[in-house]
């Protein structure tokens, strides 16, 4: 029987799908809190931790760990240094990668297009024809037989260029793994080499993950790097992005406009209005799209579930898992 310790307060929905998708030899173990002292009473017995509470004081209390799962794609929290003492095999969640590629392509396609502004501006009765002084153009960007580039080509960057690949467009793919691109629509790129792929792209997506090498890398340099016509689409970590760098390349016109689903303030039990920047005014622009950290979101389905689920009953049945993270990559 594989026990698996739970150290994240789910919610019901959430444990009712891994409850009806684990196998009958996977017993979940909850705590009472999901605190340090009541998850560390309960680790000697557990071979797997499905969660995010992971300390020295839990890990050296387990006996008979064999995986920690981490029911998500994002791993930025994880302590690398402490991890890299242990021998635990550690995997997160892709099998949201194909919501979070659409939410970025309703993104790149509402900053293109001005749909919200456009939303706002007719709700006042506002047409914003040539004549209108909204400040704000009244023509799109095209999509079809542009340059787009994607940073980061993992489940979430390749699934962003195969929702695109109808439209005709030309892809820079950037990223440090080295491989082929064999189809004639694209151009690969290393990041030692990022100047080239930005210079003339109309779309540059984000989907990197948070690492040391890619936290503040789009930055002022970034956005010199891209020219005047360039929409820039996140969907990764906001701390990749240097947010003061983001604001005056908005305000100053020097990219056209940004499209942002992950920020740099968020809401706690304490105050849960809070604007996404506690420092930059980036909801009295014009010129970008802001969406609240939502891109995985999806009614009646949990997607982001569905590969921890899996690791689950694969370890239970003695089969491969997935997603392995590097501890060394910190990815």
């Amino acid at each position: 029987m594989l026990k698996v310790l739970v150290t994240k307060s789910f919610q019901e929905a959430d444990k009712e799908i891994i409850e009806e998708g684990v196998k009958e030899n996977c017993k979940l173990i909850y705590p009472e809190e999901y605190n340090e002292k009541c998850i560390k009473e309960l680790v000697g017995d557990a071979d797997v931790l499905l969660g995010n509470l992971i300390t020295k004081d839990i890990l050296d209390n387990a006996k008979r760990l064999k995986l920690i799962q981490i029911p998500w794609t994002g791993v930025d929290f994880l302590d690398f240094n402490l991890l890299k003492n242990y021998n635990y095999t550690i995997c997160n969640s892709h099998s949201n990668a194909l919501i979070v590629s659409e939410h970025a392509v309703a993104l790149m396609f509402d900053i293109a297009k001005k749909l919200s502004f456009h939303d706002k501006m007719l709700r006042q009765g506002i047409w914003n024809r040539i004549y209108d002084n909204t400040g704000v153009s009244p023509f799109s960007t095209k999509i079809f037989n542009s340059s787009i580039t994607i940073i980061g080509y993992g489940a979430i960057g390749k699934k962003i260029k195969k929702l695109l690949s109808g439209f005709q467009a030309h892809f820079n793919i950037v990223d440090a793994s080295n491989f082929e691109i064999a189809d004639k629509d694209s151009r690969y790129f290393h990041p030692d080499n990022i100047k080239q792929a930005l210079k003339d792209a109309d779309f540059v997506f984000i989907a990197v993950p948070l690492t040391n090498q890619t936290k503040g890398m789009v930055n002022e340099h970034f956005f010199n790097y891209m020219n005047n016509k360039g929409i820039l689409i996140n969907i990764s970590r906001g701390e990749v992005i240097n947010e003061g760098d983001l604001f005056t390349a908005l305000e100053s016109n020097l990219i056209k406009g940004a499209a942002i689903d992950t920020w740099f303030n968020y809401p706690n039990a304490s105050n849960k209005n809070v604007l996404p920047s506690e420092n930059y005014s980036f909801q009295k622009l014009n010129n970008i799209v802001m969406s609240p950290h939502r891109a995985g979101y999806i009614e009646g389905e949990l997607p982001h579930l569905t590969d921890a689920i899996e690791n689950l009953n694969n370890l239970a049945l003695g089969k491969e898992l997935i997603n392995i993270v590097s501890i060394k990559n910190k990815y």
